[in-house]
C-alpha cells in the first residue's frame, strides 16, 4: 500500500501544476500533449525501473494557433510530463488513465482528462465572448499497439462548462530508424457532440451582441471537428535523453470550419511545430 500512496502523492502536484499551465496555455496544449507522447510509445518504448515507476519529463518550445481556429500564432513553452506506475497508471499530461485489461496487444479501461479552457483575451477575435473554463473530462479507450504502430480510440464526457461527448481516433506507424534517430509518422481526427461544438465554435445571440469582431450568430451541430497529420523524429543524445522535433498538420471540418471564428478571424489550417528534450527515470 506505501508505493500507490508515494506515487498518488508525487501525481496530485503535477496534477495541480498541469492544470495552471492549461489556463494560461489553453486548448491548443492537450493536442501537442497527446500528439508529442503518443509519438513518444512508438519511438521510446517503456522500459519500468525496479520500483515499477517509469517517469520521462521535459519541455519543449514550439508555435501553436491562439485557440483552435486561429490563425494567430505564438511561441509557448510546453512541459511534457508522462509518469506511470506498475504498467497500470499513467498521467501522461493532463491525461490521466487506467489500463483495466489487456490481452495480446489490445489494451483498454477508463480515462480522466483536464480539458482546457480559453480566454476571450487571448486573441481579438475572441473578446466579448466569454471565457471557456477549464473542466475535467471522464471516459474510457481502446488501444492496439505492435512494435511498429499504435491505433487508439477514445471517449470523453465533459463535466461541466457545457463541453459533453467527443470521440478522438489515432494511428501512428514508425517510417524511420537508425542507431541514433527515430521518425514516425502519424494521423489524428476528433469528432464533437453539438452542445461541444457550439461551445468552442458557435456565436450565441448574446455572444455575438457583445463581440467586439463584430462576429454574427453562429449554430454549430456535431461531427468530426479536425483531423491532422503528424511528424515526430527523436534524436538520441544519451540513453536517458531524447531531442524532439514536431511537425503537425491539421484542417478543420464542417461546424468547425464555418465557424465565424475559423472563416473570418481565423483559418481552417492548423500548425503546430516545435522541438524540445525528454529525459528517462
Amino acid at each position: 500500500m506505501i508505493k500507490p500512496i508515494l506515487v498518488a502523492l508525487l501525481i496530485a502536484p503535477l496534477i495541480t501544476a498541469t492544470a495552471a499551465a492549461q489556463s494560461v496555455f489553453g486548448e491548443g496544449i492537450n493536442k501537442a500533449f497527446e500528439t508529442v507522447q503518443d509519438g513518444l510509445d512508438l519511438i521510446w518504448p517503456d522500459e519500468l525501473s525496479l520500483e515499477d515507476v517509469n517517469a520521462r519529463v521535459g519541455f519543449g518550445v514550439g508555435a501553436m494557433p491562439d485557440y483552435v481556429g486561429s490563425n494567430d500564432y505564438r511561441m509557448r513553452v510546453l512541459p511534457l510530463i508522462d509518469i506511470r506506475y506498475k504498467d497500470k497508471w499513467r498521467l501522461n499530461g493532463p491525461l490521466l488513465t487506467f489500463r483495466a485489461f489487456r490481452t495480446g496487444n489490445f489494451e483498454f479501461g477508463p480515462l480522466l482528462n483536464l480539458r482546457t479552457g480559453r480566454a476571450e483575451n487571448r486573441n481579438p477575435a475572441l473578446a466579448g465572448l466569454g471565457d471557456i473554463n477549464s473542466t475535467i473530462e471522464i471516459g474510457a479507450f481502446v488501444r492496439y499497439q505492435s512494435n511498429a504502430a499504435i491505433a487508439s480510440i477514445d471517449y470523453r464526457s465533459g463535466l461541466g462548462q457545457n463541453v459533453r461527448s467527443s470521440v478522438r481516433l489515432t494511428a501512428n506507424h514508425g517510417i524511420y530508424k537508425t542507431d541514433n534517430f527515430v521518425a514516425m509518422l502519424g494521423v489524428r481526427a476528433k469528432w464533437l457532440s453539438a452542445r461541444t461544438m457550439q461551445t468552442q465554435f458557435g456565436i450565441t445571440p448574446a455572444q455575438a451582441e457583445n463581440s467586439a469582431s463584430g462576429l454574427p450568430v453562429f449554430t454549430a451541430s456535431s461531427g468530426f471537428s479536425e483531423a491532422s497529420a503528424n511528424l515526430i523524429g527523436a534524436y538520441t543524445l544519451t540513453d536517458k535523453v531524447r531531442l524532439l522535433t514536431l511537425i503537425s498538420y491539421g484542417r478543420l471540418f464542417g461546424s468547425a470550419k464555418n465557424s465565424p471564428l475559423a472563416q473570418g478571424e481565423g483559418s481552417a489550417a492548423q500548425l503546430i511545430a516545435g522541438s524540445g528534450l525528454v529525459f528517462s527515470f
